[in-house]
This record gives C-alpha cells, sequence and structure tokens, in this order.
C-alpha cells in the first residue's frame, strides 16, 4: 500500500479491518474464504456491533485489496457491495454562536485562525500547513496545498 502512496491512517485502518475480517473468519483457511463470508461478516460483526456505514466501506475495500493484491484468491471482489451513503445534514452554527466563539479569545493569533478556519472552510492541518507564500492577495484567494487527498486547492479569502 505504501508503494502506491496510501496515507499512514489508511495502511493502518486497512490493516486493522483486514485483520478484523481474518480473525474472524478462523480457522478457516485463506484460500476457502468467499464472498458468502464477507457477507457473514458484515452480519454478524458490523451490523450487530453497529458499526458506521464508512466502518463497512473501509472493510469491503480492506477485504478487496487483501484478497485482489495479496492473495489472488477465488474471492469474487468485484461482486463486494458497499452499503448505500447516508447523508446527513451538516451541524451549521447561527451567526451568534460564530461571532461568540470569533470574540471568546484575546489573543490576536487565535483569532487569525480561527477566522481563517470559518471563513475558507480549512481543516486544522491545512491551517497549521499554511505558510505566506500560499496567499495570493491580487486575487483574493488562499491556495491550499496537500490538502485532504493530498490534492491542492483555492479558497476565497
Amino acid at each position: 500500500m505504501a508503494h502506491k502512496r496510501y496515507g499512514e491512517s489508511t495502511i493502518a485502518t486497512y490493516l486493522d479491518a483486514a485483520k478484523s475480517f481474518l480473525i474472524f473468519t478462523y480457522p478457516k483457511p485463506i484460500k476457502s474464504v468467499a464472498n458468502d463470508d464477507v457477507v457473514r461478516y458484515v452480519n454478524e460483526y458490523i451490523i450487530k456491533r453497529g458499526l458506521s456505514f464508512s466502518s463497512q466501506n473501509q472493510v469491503v475495500n480492506a477485504v478487496k485489496l487483501f484478497f485482489r493484491e495479496i492473495e489472488n484468491s477465488n474471492l469474487d471482489v468485484d461482486k463486494l457491495e458497499r452499503p448505500r451513503r447516508e447523508y446527513k445534514l451538516p451541524n451549521v452554527l447561527s451567526k451568534e454562536e460564530v461571532a461568540s466563539i470569533l470574540k471568546a479569545h484575546t489573543n490576536f493569533k487565535h483569532k487569525a485562525m480561527l477566522s481563517l478556519i470559518y471563513a475558507c472552510g480549512l481543516q486544522r492541518s491545512e491551517l497549521l500547513n499554511l505558510k505566506p507564500t500560499d496567499i495570493d492577495s491580487k486575487r483574493g484567494v488562499l491556495i491550499i496545498k496537500q490538502a485532504k487527498g493530498r490534492k491542492h486547492r483555492i479558497a476565497p479569502i
């Protein structure tokens, strides 16, 4: 996974998910694992424990990757289905709540950081990786390099 440039957290997540699945199917030999075992794992492990849709997707992705790339097994990875995505409405703060958060700090640097996060829709890591050269004052934009998914993006200031 590292040579395919997967992120460290993705690698750790996939390894944990594949390990959990393989422990669930033990003592069955890996070569005899089939799609039915994945369905049983989803029903008996993921759903019973009330794990999220994203957890189920991570397991399916990890199992697909493991059996396609490592094992070259008879598991038909293309027939493994993912759950339909769950759409939740975002929790939006009122103008008063935003104003109170921005006014709460007396430190100018902290106020500036919170204002940038809010105004430009930045993630914490994106804010921490900003450099003065990332500001394009002529166009009024902020260039966010290596954002989520290692992609660059532009946000209006």
